[in-house]
């Protein structure tokens, strides 16, 4: 057999990232479609090296197969999961006999995945997949190879949509998974899982059964076992289909992304690591609820928190939401988002008169004299200034403070009752600051002024405080 390589360049400056094969050999359709796949989406170059992924099963073994009729300069990398006893032990020495048919490297590693998974608090399958992909590449930057290659195809891709769609998702869900992310390339996702196994029958290959797949107790497998025959009946190429829908739905998240990019300029302002979203020019948009979930997205919020932010556009200055890693906060007519800071145990004096602090909390600026007063405001405060003595103390509340909030007649209340009746989320309620003076509370800031300061007929000079959350 002889395989004829076609180099191809993309630019002058010699990058190779696009070639074509024509296989010369005689009833290899496997082969054929398998390396116009890797030209077509550019996958790798013949000069690259390949850490091939390979479990022992029937997908691995056939991608490794084809990496050595093609020629490939190729590794073999194997986790030992240590879930079924024996038989993955039987696994490890089946791959690492096979890296000696083949005359290449074996990596291979023993993970005490159950120890791992009941230390996190997460499945043996999510406990697997956060051990093996940070080992690959580890293994990929130790050993100097270009590429990591995984075994999944067109079922696989199948299986994860329709999961994708039963838990909810977006576009990026519909396009499954992906040929080429990064240094990770699966280049078997142009075949189904019968052309893999009718591949490893013609060739006589030898392979390990992994009893877990027969198991329906996994959401993938059920999927496998009971709704993909279905579809198969109504469809017999469904997989091919859904392979189709994927590869046009990044098309087209492609096309939205270029969009996106356009739109950004006038709407988005980055500072740092947190980013301001102008809701004005987002409401002349098509669709705004759609552009704030993708932008969203990178910051942990699902969907549905985007929807109901866009709802409540209109909403109080102050108002917070939450992801697991970030906070969006409301302030006039905008956006901030942010990383969400660990509260601090923190306090801070205050001595002037006049001045401003940047604190854990936010941005406060505060002056004295004859202000001219408008409405009290979650942001803004106007003060006795009489009423208060030096030093004034910052600090986050804590529990059994109280205060008297105003418009309540001098009435107390608790500071968590008040948070509680202002259906402040939880991890917002660790991060509210108050001021105090001599002792007394006379703000909640950002919510509520203390009866006890407010300004009266009396008043002859007005402390005028202003928070904001932009630090």
């Amino acid at each position: 057999m002889y395989i004829l390589i076609n180099v191809v360049e993309k630019s002058a400056s010699t990058t190779f990232f696009f070639y074509t094969y024509l296989c010369q050999a005689n009833n290899r359709p496997m082969l054929q479609a398998f390396l116009r796949f890797i030209t077509e989406n550019q996958l790798f170059t013949p000069a690259d090296r390949l850490l091939l992924t390979v479990s022992g099963g029937i997908d691995s073994v056939v991608l490794t197969q084809l990496c050595h009729e093609a020629g490939f300069s190729f590794g073999i990398a194997h986790c030992n999961f240590q879930l079924r006893g024996e038989d993955s032990d039987g696994d490890q020495l089946f791959v690492q006999q096979l890296a000696q048919k083949y005359g290449v490297d074996c990596h291979i590693e023993r993970f005490e995945t159950k120890i791992f998974a009941k230390k996190k608090g997460i499945s043996t399958q999510m406990a697997a997949r956060e051990l093996r992909y940070p080992w690959f590449e580890e293994i990929r930057q130790q050993f100097r190879y270009d590429y990591i290659l995984t075994a999944h195809h067109q079922d696989d891709l199948l299986e994860t949509v329709l999961l994708n769609l039963t838990r909810g998702t977006g576009l990026a869900g519909l396009h499954g998974i992906l040929p080429k992310k990064d240094r990770l390339v699966r280049p078997l996702l142009f075949a189904p899982r019968n052309n893999i196994q009718a591949f490893l029958t013609q060739n006589q290959l030898p392979w390990r059964e992994d009893s877990s797949n027969a198991s329906v107790d996994y959401a993938r497998n059920r999927l496998r076992h009971h709704v993909v025959p279905i579809l198969r009946e109504l469809n017999p190429n469904v997989a091919a289909s859904v392979a189709t829908l994927a590869e046009r739905v990044k098309a087209t998240e492609n096309l939205l992304a270029a969009n996106r990019k356009t739109i950004e300029a006038e709407i988005i302002s980055p500072e740092g690591s947190t980013i301001w979203i102008a809701i004005a020019p987002l409401e002349e948009q098509v669709a705004p609820v759609e552009l704030l979930a993708q932008w969203l997205t990178g910051f942990g919020f699902t969907y549905q928190q985007s929807k109901l932010i866009w709802l409540n556009r209109k909403g109080q200055t102050g108002k917070r939401y939450f992801s697991p890693t970030h906070t969006l906060v409301m302030n006039r007519g905008k956006w901030l988002v942010a990383p969400t800071q660990k509260p601090s145990s923190a306090s801070y004096e205050l001595n002037e008169p006049s001045g401003e602090i940047n604190y854990a909390g936010g941005h406060l600026t505060w002056s004295t004299g004859e202000t001219t007063v408008t409405e009290n405001k979650n942001e803004v405060a106007y003060i006795d200034a009489d009423a208060i003595t030096y030093p004034l103390k910052l600090r986050l509340w804590q529990p059994g403070d109280w205060f008297c909030p105003l418009g309540m007649k001098g009435k107390r209340k608790k500071i968590s009752d008040f948070l509680v009746d202002a259906k402040v989320p939880r991890n917002q309620k660790n991060q509210v600051y108050v001021l105090e003076s001599d002792g007394e509370i006379a703000w909640l800031v950002g919510f509520r002024l203390d009866e006890r300061f407010k300004i009266s007929e009396t008043t002859v000079r007005i402390l005028k405080f202003s928070h904001d959350i932009s630090n």
